[in-house]
């Protein structure tokens, strides 16, 4: 769910105000996101230049789709972005603009520390799901849900059964941009998947290891 607020803010007030009252600035993944927001006047996204040069989500992603406006100044200043009617715009991060937009999450993000097992049972005890990353909208929504995760990886839904890996819901097999780190043979321990807190990928674990997860 995104949601807009009228605010005159420079960015990191606004990505603390999402942060304090829904999960973060918003991210856009594809052109059909992007047509629903349809900005009147010019408000802040979660889109920044990160330390490398790379444009980024708030909460680590780098960004894959972009719609800027024909109308941009590139400057080493503007590292932070603003979606109007015209496109996206680059502009600099103490810029005041009179909105944003807020992204909440349906995620569940559960800081206790359980095994694969236990965090699958959990979820299904509360009539949820393991986490699954179907796409990569859904892996930047996850990012910024488990920003505050207490461990450095937290379980996902995905587990090696039959000689490949598969969403424990029954999903089909994840997109192969999901699987880009999963080992094709992992070892017999390391057949459970985990989401980095830190990173933007996937890696398998022992599944006895006891770390956060996220429930949908």
């Amino acid at each position: 769910m995104k949601k807009s607020a009228l605010r005159f803010l420079v960015l990191t007030g606004a990505r603390q105000y999402c942060r304090d009252y829904f999960t973060d600035l918003s991210s856009i993944n594809s052109q059909e996101e992007n047509d629903d927001l349809s900005a009147t006047v010019p408000v802040w996204i979660g889109l920044y230049k990160d330390a490398n040069d790379t444009w980024s989500w708030s909460g680590g992603k780098a960004a894959s789709f972009f719609n800027w406006s024909e109308r941009n100044y590139t400057s080493e200043d503007n590292r932070c972005v603003v979606d109007s009617s015209e496109g996206w715009q680059k502009t600099n991060c103490e810029h005041v603009a009179p909105g944003f937009y807020c992204f909440k999450s349906n995620l569940v993000l559960v800081k206790e520390n359980k095994t694969w097992e236990q965090a699958m049972e959990w979820c299904r005890k509360m009539n949820m799901n393991l986490l699954r990353l179907p796409s990569e909208s859904a892996l930047v929504q996850a990012l910024q849900t488990i920003r505050e995760a207490q461990t450095d990886h937290v379980w996902t839904g995905l587990r090696y059964l039959a000689g490949q890996w598969l969403w424990v819901n029954g999903d089909n097999t994840p997109q192969a941009w999901s699987q880009d780190k999963m080992p094709q043979c992992p070892t017999w321990s390391q057949h459970c998947g985990t989401l980095s807190t830190m990173e933007q990928y996937q890696s398998s674990r022992d599944c006895a290891d006891k770390l956060n997860f996220v429930c949908y």
